[in-house]
C-alpha cells in the first residue's frame, strides 16, 4: 500500500491551480471544437447564399455589396425586356 500512497513531498508540491471556465467549458475543450465550428460555419454560409440568391431583398442588400459576387449578380437585362 506504502507504493500507491503519494509521498508527503510531493503532496506538499502539489498546489491546485485555477482553471477559467465556463459551466463545463474550458478553453482547451474550445480550441479543439474550432475548426470543426468552422468548416460547418462556412458551410452554412454558403448554403444560405446559394438558397437565398435568388430573393431580390437578399440579392440587392448582400450579393450586390460583395466586390466580387457583385458582377455575377449584377442585372443586364436592358429597360425595355423587363416586364414591370
Amino acid at each position: 500500500m506504502g507504493a500507491f500512497r503519494p509521498s508527503l513531498v510531493s503532496a506538499a508540491k502539489a498546489k491546485p491551480v485555477f482553471q477559467p471556465h465556463v459551466g463545463r467549458f474550458t478553453p482547451q475543450a474550445v480550441l479543439k471544437w474550432v475548426p470543426s465550428l468552422a468548416l460547418w460555419g462556412g458551410a452554412a454560409a454558403g448554403g444560405v447564399t446559394l438558397f437565398m440568391s435568388s430573393v431580390p431583398l437578399f440579392k440587392t442588400d448582400v450579393l450586390l455589396k460583395i466586390p466580387v459576387v457583385a458582377s455575377y449578380f449584377e442585372d443586364k437585362t436592358p429597360e425595355s425586356d423587363k416586364p414591370f
